[in-house]
């Protein structure tokens, strides 16, 4: 059964203690991550059991994953079973164990961007039993709801420049949008000043000189000794891998997208000035080094490298990291040659 994602919690409050098994899937990864943590907040006991799987892990031991479904803990009331890039294979073990779950029992099942003829997709929405819930991109509607909430959070109002300003910049995923909204509200709640464009366009740059912006341009300036360095910073500070693909893959179309333009306009000012959010001043020379140094045949292997590279990071959820440096160190160590 299709839902909505503004209709799944209230699903919650007609299930009781007999939970129907949601999927949740799509591109914005950090709106799932926002509503497996809201799904965890539903359950308001001390003694709630949670246990993860892959799909990959289902296939290999499907024994152990269903005598974990009919097994009732003596220590908890309640279980919560997360289960991780599911497979088309788990399919039939699914619709085994679905027809009889247990009591107080909530299975969640969380994928990436499923198209339309994936099979797993295809279950949960042809059955009543189940909830299929799709999480979106966020457009300028929901970053422009996210500014309103804001503005209440800190009780002040932004400026017609301050929300232009937000609605170019917030990410399309959730969990980005959120760390920036969360510095805003650090810097101005309970704060008799008022907000200005400067201080908030400082926390987005800051942020992207810091961490994610910081990582793209050196990888594309071929430096992957430093590429390391970075990355088990920004891993220390809890940005997961698959963001922090996920932005250099933006940064590599942002580059692919001027190259086009550059061979219909040689004028690089001109060719940048679609690309939304705007190249901030600040860092425009080094893109426009990495626009024209990378060859564009390059830039488009980058890319695929780096779709790949997410894939695995889904694939084996305990080598993320490890696929996350090995994809950016080998584009820096391919980089070398255009910048040294």
């Amino acid at each position: 059964m299709i839902i909505k994602e503004n209709q799944l919690f209230s699903k919650f409050d007609r299930m009781q203690n007999n939970y129907q098994p949601i999927l949740l899937y799509g591109p914005n990864e950090g709106l799932i991550r926002e509503n497996v943590h809201k799904i965890k907040g539903i359950f308001k006991t001390d003694s709630l059991e949670i246990i993860s799987f892959t799909g990959k892990y289902i296939n290999e031991q499907p024994e152990i994953f269903n005598d974990e479904i009919q097994t009732i803990s003596m220590f908890h009331d309640k279980k919560l079973i997360f289960i991780e890039q599911p497979v088309d294979s788990n399919i039939a073990l699914f619709e085994s164990i679905f027809l009889n779950l247990p009591d107080k029992i909530l299975i969640v099942v969380i994928a990436s961007n499923l198209n339309k003829s994936s099979k797993i997709r295809k279950l949960f929405e042809s059955s009543s039993q189940y909830l299929v819930c799709a999480n979106y991109d966020d457009d300028l509607n929901v970053n422009s709801q996210q500014i309103n909430d804001l503005e209440k959070s800190i009780q002040k109002f932004f400026d017609k420049d301050i929300k232009n300003y937000l609605n170019q910049n917030l990410s399309n995923d959730r969990m980005i949008s959120k760390n920036e909204i969360d510095k805003i509200i650090l810097l101005y709640y309970g704060s008799d000043k008022e907000p200005t464009l400067d201080e908030i366009k400082s926390i987005f740059n800051d942020n992207a000189d810091l961490e994610l912006s910081k990582i793209s341009q050196t990888v594309f300036s071929g430096n992957p000794k430093k590429v390391s360095t970075l990355l088990n910073k920004v891993f220390d500070a809890g940005i997961g891998p698959i963001t922090i693909i996920r932005t250099l893959i933006n940064y590599v179309q942002r580059i692919e997208t001027t190259q086009i333009a550059l061979k219909k306009n040689r004028d690089f000012d001109i060719a940048i000035k679609g690309l939304r959010p705007p190249v901030f001043w600040k860092e425009k020379d080094l893109f426009k080094l990495h626009c024209t140094k990378w060859p564009i045949n390059e830039t488009i292997s980058n890319f695929n490298l780096l779709v790949d590279a997410e894939l695995s990071c889904k694939k084996d959820y305990y080598l993320t990291n490890i696929h996350c440096e090995q994809a950016l160190t080998k584009i820096a160590a391919k980089g070398k040659k255009y910048f040294n």
